[in-house]
């Protein structure tokens, strides 16, 4: 599973690297002198743009800060704290130990350490929480400060992560079919109790998501056809979920499709729209205004790249619940 990483960034250096190296991007061309091939494939296949953006911590007093290090992976979310709240958060990539590298990019320290255990991020987004609410959901007492560099726990990490929805679809650790199915059966046996069946329901999303994207940051609207970043799409059941049985929601080849949040996913799950034979179809029992046919005038009639003998079933369930008989 993955891990919150807690990176308090109060002093000067920190909030000078925040501001040198995450807040604005570092060229990928910049720092070639300093890598090895491997280590420029990978970054290369991460950012195709090749706009970096990068964070590392010094070895720390008695190396105290290179165990915590060791145990960043891949997915793992770092935490930015100052004055007395977290201001935002980041997904981890990928890391490299390197002290040239950091030289280069940051210099030393008044110790003369520099950050040279390195961690390259993703994902950096804007949030706001005090530690009050921090505390409150780890379970710490109400008046701690985050002080210093740190790894938290496996079970304090997820209650953060499910608390604040800060897993990463890309970059998170999935969870595999077993615990997939699982976690369905619980949430089918919980879904009364809406309440208690949140976190359950997340992780079901995360692993659909996971399985649907595979780790890409760009995909296909499976109605419209657009590529898009893949925060602009949804997992949509093809078949409504609160309709399908255990066996329907297991079927994840088949059960899901991406549909985006620029009007395919409301306009599919409301019924104007529905795929006859593979082909993307108007329900003409719908009122259409001008400004949806506007919308789907470039799709509408074309095929569904989704539909297939294994779907097909999938489709005219949905097709059934809107047509009158």
């Amino acid at each position: 599973m993955n891990s919150v990483i807690l990176q308090p960034t109060g002093n000067k250096d920190a909030k000078t690297h925040f501001e040198e190296t995450i807040n604005s991007y570092v060229e990928l061309g910049k720092l070639k002198k300093y890598l090895d091939k491997n280590d420029i494939q990978k970054l290369k296949s991460i950012y195709p743009d090749e706009k970096i953006y990068i964070w590392g911590v010094t070895p720390g007093e008695k190396q105290v800060n290179v165990n915590k290090w060791n145990k960043i992976k891949q997915g793992d979310v770092t935490l930015f704290s100052a004055d007395k709240k977290i201001f935002a958060s980041a997904v981890t990539t990928y890391k490299v130990h390197n002290k040239q590298l950091a030289g280069y990019l940051w210099g030393t320290n008044n110790k003369g350490q520099t950050w040279e255990y390195i961690y390259f991020i993703d994902e950096l987004a804007r949030i706001d929480i005090s530690y009050e609410e921090f505390n409150k959901v780890v379970g710490y007492k109400s008046k701690n400060i985050i002080q210093g560099f740190g790894v938290l726990n496996q079970e304090k990490s997820q209650k953060l992560m499910e608390y604040f929805e800060i897993d990463s679809d890309v970059y998170g650790e999935a969870i595999n079919y077993d615990e997939y199915k699982s976690e369905i059966e619980k949430l089918i046996s919980k879904e009364s109790l809406d309440n208690k069946s949140t976190g359950t329901s997340r992780k079901e999303q995360s692993f659909l998501r996971k399985y649907l994207f595979k780790g890409k940051k760009i995909c296909k609207c499976g109605i419209c056809g657009k590529e898009l970043p893949i925060e602009l799409l949804v997992t949509a059941h093809i078949k409504q979920r609160s309709k399908c049985t255990l066996e329907e929601r297991l079927d994840v080849k088949n059960i899901v499709m991406p549909m985006c949040k620029l009007g395919c996913d409301d306009l599919y799950e409301h019924g104007y729209l529905l795929v006859e034979q593979g082909i993307i179809m108007r329900n003409e029992e719908k009122v259409f205004t001008k400004d949806i046919d506007n919308c789907i005038s470039s799709f509408e009639n074309s095929k569904c790249s989704y539909w297939n003998e294994n779907t097909e079933k999938y489709f005219t369930a949905h097709n059934d619940k809107f047509l009158r008989k």
